[in-house]
């Protein structure tokens, strides 16, 4: 049949089909559904196209099988002749298969009655067992009873062998006795009770006695050894802690944490003295029970410290209720307690030995709620409020020198910074669980100090004093700042997978400090800029001191020039102490070189206007041809104003010179220079 699809197929693509409004091979798909297939052609067609769509589609389909079966005819004649007699060749094969079936029903039959006789039988088997079984635990249980009414009368309770013995009858009398039928020995059950109590409270004696006798006597020694064994034999373990919690570990705990002994020795007395409690008390039980020393035997199942001593105390302290222990009324006194308590923990669990019962103390509830107790958050803010508030205080105070004598800073704001940050890590303040906080107060820290050096920086007008104090401050703050992050910041941290954070935290934190000093030596360069240039406005009076006065030529420089420097040397003895010869020098350049940018500009207005008046003049010459009545060697008001500038820049340059400055190190003075000497040359060949 599918040879006739592919054919048909084949056909309707040699023939030229038009566009269809629907997909031809929807109609051999498993999931063909005829509403879907509407509703899918509604969307890209009206009813009418659709149906003589389909009217086309089907007309085709008819004329492909026509055509299939003239192609195909003779095979399909051929079909049906050779189904002739295939009936009878069906008959003659039921009966067979009939026969075959009776057979197979019958085997089934027989296998069914022998399966239920063998189950049955098995049945018979199992439950003769289980009452085999039960006899044997019932003789078993009895003869276990009778012999610890036995060691019961020999009235030496006292020998450990003896115990040892009723330990493990008694743990065979409570194995029989769960394998039998509970409801037989309800009457026996308060007996079996009874003798274990009874046992128990042997057993803990013996444990008391020959623990508080270990350290003096051996015997008493293997005696512990042996309670320990038989009771992780029976599996006793809790009853045996219990019994060392209550004797000994209650007694001494609720004596010595009591409020008058915390007021009086101190909480961290009290710790140390519950730390050395515990090789003293349980040194013995210790040794026998952690796996240290594997040439010796081990019981295990026991953990007296975290079962036993660790309960005690943590009921100690909730008994007494010593609230100011984790009050926050006094932040220092809250720190002092907050560390001996996890130094203690850290004593603790190193005498713990092994990783699993430290696990296991840090997995009790009591463990996290006696931590807990102390509000570390609450801590935080106190510390936060105490540290950045000193800071703003300071930051806003009217005096700006620090009084500080013992550190080198001269402004108050980087001498309360530098105190701030080293409050942050102080052993006193700092905690370890809360070195993240830490870490970005101090970030927050330089941070305000940076934003209120910036504000400062715009409001300052002529305070070139304490612009050298800000840049001696900040020259000497980054490297102590590099020194104290590697130092005493980075190891408490202490994180080793963010040490490239870090260091990139701590190279963008001093890279601002270190915009600090430029701006400020800028700021400086411009105030002395200002008040050195102020003078450089009488080079525009120079004209009319030779202009029409006949005064001589000039041999001395301008009182100007010996004013212009004034402000830089009287700055620089002022602040000789303070800053560092590398600022120095580049204030006394920028500024020198300021001033010879604006003489360059004032001397060529003055040269212009000279030249501008002489061309004038000569053209009125030429225009009424007139001597002068001055030859052409004769010296002139312009040349005296020539000469003058020249005098005033080759003192200037004396001036240079005498403070200690390089004249190539001036960009400007080589073109100032050139103005002058160029103005006198031109006029003389003139």
């Amino acid at each position: 049949m599918s040879e006739n699809l592919k054919a048909i197929e084949e056909h309707i693509k040699v023939k030229s089909i038009p566009a269809l409004c629907f997909n031809k091979d929807d109609f051999v798909s498993n999931e063909f559904s005829v509403d879907k297939f509407v509703s899918d052609c509604r969307k890209y067609a009206s009813l009418d196209t659709m149906r003589d769509n389909l009217n086309m589609y089907h007309k085709i389909l008819c004329t492909a099988m026509i055509e299939l079966l003239n192609k195909d005819y003779a095979d399909f004649v051929n079909l049906s002749s050779s189904l002739a007699g295939l009936d009878k060749s069906i008959k003659s094969l039921s009966l067979p298969l009939k026969s075959l079936k009776n057979e197979i029903e019958e085997t089934k039959c027989n296998l069914d009655d022998a399966f239920c006789f063998l189950t049955k039988i098995f049945s018979e088997r199992s439950s003769v067992h289980a009452s085999r079984v039960s006899v044997f635990h019932h003789l078993c249980f009895e003869e276990n009873l009778e012999k610890m009414h036995k060691l019961n009368t020999e009235n030496s309770f006292n020998n450990i062998d003896t115990l040892e013995r009723m330990a493990f009858t008694f743990n065979s009398l409570q194995f029989h006795m769960n394998k039998t039928d509970s409801k037989k020995y309800s009457v026996k059950e308060e007996e079996v009770q009874n003798i274990g109590r009874n046992l128990e409270l042997k057993l803990q004696s013996v444990f008391l006695q020959s623990l508080s006798n270990a350290a003096s006597d051996n015997d008493h020694k293997k005696h512990l050894h042996k309670i320990l064994r038989i009771c992780s034999y029976i599996s006793e373990e809790r009853k045996l802690e219990n019994a060392f919690r209550t004797s000994i570990v209650m007694p001494f705990m609720k004596n010595l944490i009591t409020q008058n002994n915390i007021i009086k020795l101190g909480l961290k007395k009290i710790l140390n003295d519950i730390i050395n409690f515990i090789p003293n008390a349980c040194n013995d039980l210790l040794k026998s029970t952690k796996n240290i020393d594997r040439n010796k035997e081990v019981f295990t199942g026991y953990d007296f410290l975290v079962n036993a001593i660790w309960p005690e105390i943590v009921d100690a302290f909730q008994y007494i209720a010593p609230v100011y222990l984790y009050s926050l009324g006094d932040p220092q006194k809250f720190h002092q307690n907050y560390s001996s308590v996890m130094e203690f923990l850290d004593e603790f669990e190193h005498l713990c030995e092994v990783q699993s019962s430290v696990m296991k103390l840090r997995a009790q509830p009591s463990y996290k709620e006696f931590i807990q107790k102390f509000n570390l958050d609450v801590y935080f803010q106190v510390r936060y409020q105490e540290i950045a508030g000193k800071l703003e205080c300071d930051l806003f105070e009217d005096s700006f020198v620090s009084d500080d004598e013992i550190l080198p800073y001269h402004l108050k704001a980087t001498a309360s910074l530098w105190n701030c940050l080293n409050l942050c890590w102080c052993d006193t303040i700092f905690l370890s669980f809360l070195k993240k906080d830490f870490w970005k107060l101090t970030v927050q820290l330089l941070l305000r100090f940076n934003k209120y050096v910036q504000c400062c920086l715009n409001k300052i007008k002529d305070e070139t004093l304490q612009l050298a104090w800000l840049i001696n401050d900040i020259e000497i703050l980054v490297p102590e700042l590099r020194r104290f992050f590697l130092q005493i910041v980075h190891p408490k941290l202490n994180y080793e997978s963010l040490n490239g954070c870090f260091e990139g935290a701590i190279r963008n934190i001093l890279d601002f400090l270190l915009e600090i000093p430029i701006v400020s030596a800028n700021l400086i360069v411009k105030i002395l800029s200002e008040r050195c240039t102020s003078h450089l406005k009488l080079i525009s009076s120079i004209p009319q001191r030779f202009r029409k006065t006949n005064r001589e030529i000039p041999s001395k420089p301008s009182p100007y020039v010996s004013l212009v420097l004034s402000p830089l040397t009287e700055f620089f003895s002022e602040t000789s102490s303070i800053l560092s010869l590398k600022w120095c020098k580049y204030c006394e350049i920028e500024v020198t070189d300021g001033i010879m940018k604006q003489c360059i500009v004032l001397m060529e207005d003055v040269l212009t206007s000279i030249k501008k008046m002489e061309d004038s003049l000569k053209i009125l010459k030429r225009a009424r041809d007139k001597p002068t009545g001055l030859s052409s060697g004769a010296i002139t008001d312009d040349d005296k104003i020539r000469r003058q500038l020249a005098i005033d820049v080759n003192y200037f340059e004396q001036l240079v010179l005498k403070s200690g400055m390089k004249v190539n190190d001036l960009a400007k003075f080589k073109e100032l220079k050139e103005l002058v000497t160029s103005a006198e040359r031109n006029n003389h060949y003139c």
